[in-house]
């Protein structure tokens, strides 16, 4: 592959060398912290003197997390757990994003809020939705308001009450020493066709009043590089580049090392890092369903088979698209594996440590992935093209942690952050078969240049 040339474009850091000099890392945070500080703030003061001052107060605060990391004997630079159950707060995500507030979407009604109460931690349940993999109907089965109709309900049992939080994107809700953590996870190659055309804006008019947020990436991304289908990302970003511009955004959006599509930015590596550490996971694959919800409820004590083989999950968030938008040849998918090769290992880690799967289960998805990608497929870490991005500031900066995320973060943030994009949306309830389900997302009208 040709080097990434351009200004957009970032180095790859080794998964070796991840949280490395953490002291230095630490004083970077400070410093950058001020000068965002600085330059965001109206001050009467001059802004010098401002600069100064929080610089001084965000480098005690970093020596404070100094002590505190040595007295938890870490050495990543995360510690194992910020004990959020110990927290007065309601939560989590509010204890990370000081004078913020969860969105809706992420929330539970009253009625599991009480179970929550009710439970030990190791009871609890944290929702990983991975996007467009299949979380958003999940998750509405499960009581979480993304996405959902006003007739959709929580299914029986109970993996619902049991599964009292959510992590999706940059709203990390979860208390660290949860018993178990739940992924819905999908082939990567079509997560990623999915969400392609998910993000894919109807216009740029439609784009900037309806999504002002999301303006500048999207329209960089899409309309920039004139790509509007995924052959057409693939043959003019990675095979054919228009331009070295439009070839490092293709590459670092695929890498998840820039900021374009949501769901590529926030991917496998991203929600698998975001973890504590040994946490416990569970998985439900999209490809199938309703034996995997089956399974993570008769796990955890729930009842077997509790879905009937008749009976499916309301798809949520689904769009209509012409076979032009699914279409990717051979060539242009085993080009996206390669790129994905990272995402891919991500992957088959979650798939690995799930503990409601068995062999079959696993070597049923290897072989799934194995007809996707066949180069890539059977790949290990530090077997890919290229290394494994570093994300530890993406995590600091995307996911939050307590000890680092100071207060007025939020809102100095607030641009970057995935916590506007989840507008409420009224969809009409449909049911498939689960090897139907694509939980995409709206339909696309013809582009208007």
């Amino acid at each position: 592959m040709e080097n990434v040339k351009d200004e957009e474009a970032r180095p790859l850091a080794t998964s070796s060398s991840r949280f490395a000099n953490g002291n230095k890392r630490r004083m970077d945070s400070s410093y950058n912290f001020a000068r965002r500080f600085t330059v965001n703030n109206q001050s009467r003061m001059s802004k010098p003197y401002l600069f100064i001052i929080t610089l001084t107060i965000a480098t005690v605060f970093g020596l404070l997390q100094l002590v505190f990391l040595s007295s938890n004997d870490s050495n990543t630079g995360i510690p194992a757990t910020n004990k959020f159950s110990y927290s007065d707060k309601n939560s989590p995500y509010e204890q990370i994003w000081i004078n913020s507030r969860l969105p809706r979407w992420a929330t539970k009604s009253e009625q599991f809020t009480k179970i929550e109460d009710s439970i030990t931690p190791g009871e609890r349940i944290c929702y990983v939705h991975v996007g467009k993999a299949g979380g958003s109907s999940v998750g509405c089965s499960l009581g979480f308001q993304l996405h959902c109709t006003n007739t959709s309900q929580p299914m029986e049992g109970l993996l619902p009450q049991r599964t009292t939080r959510m992590f999706h994107a940059d709203t990390y809700d979860c208390h660290d020493d949860s018993g178990f953590f739940l992924f819905v996870v999908r082939d990567p190659v079509k997560r990623i066709q999915s969400d392609f055309l998910y993000e894919r804006p109807f216009s740029e008019v439609q784009l900037k009043n309806q999504f002002p947020e999301y303006y500048e990436r999207r329209k960089h991304f899409y309309m920039d590089c004139k790509w509007r289908t995924m052959e057409e990302f693939v043959k003019y970003g990675l095979k054919k580049p228009k331009s070295d511009t439009c070839k490092a955004r293709a590459y670092n959006a695929l890498w998840g090392t820039k900021h374009y599509p949501c769901h590529f930015y926030f991917n496998y590596q991203f929600h698998l890092e975001g973890l504590p550490q040994n946490a416990k996971i569970l998985v439900i694959r999209n490809e199938h369903l309703i034996n995997d919800w089956n399974g993570v409820e008769e796990f955890i004590g729930g009842k077997k088979d509790i879905i009937p083989p008749n009976q499916t999950l309301a798809v949520m968030n689904k769009s209509q698209k012409d076979e032009s938008d699914k279409y990717l040849s051979d060539e242009s998918k085993q080009i996206v594996c390669r790129e994905l090769c990272n995402e891919i290992v991500n992957y088959k880690k979650i798939l690995k440590r799930a503990l409601n799967l068995n062999k079959d289960d696993l070597r049923e998805t290897l072989e799934e992935l194995r007809q996707q990608c066949p180069e890539y497929a059977d790949v290990k870490e530090g077997e890919c093209p290229f290394p494994m991005p570093d994300i530890a500031e993406k995590l600091v900066n995307s996911r939050g942690y307590e000890f680092v995320v100071m207060e007025g973060s939020y809102s100095h943030n607030a641009k970057t952050l995935e916590t506007e994009m989840h507008v409420e949306k009224k969809i009409e309830d449909t049911s498939v078969g689960e090897d139907e389900g694509d939980d995409d997302g709206y339909q696309l009208p013809p582009y208007n240049h």
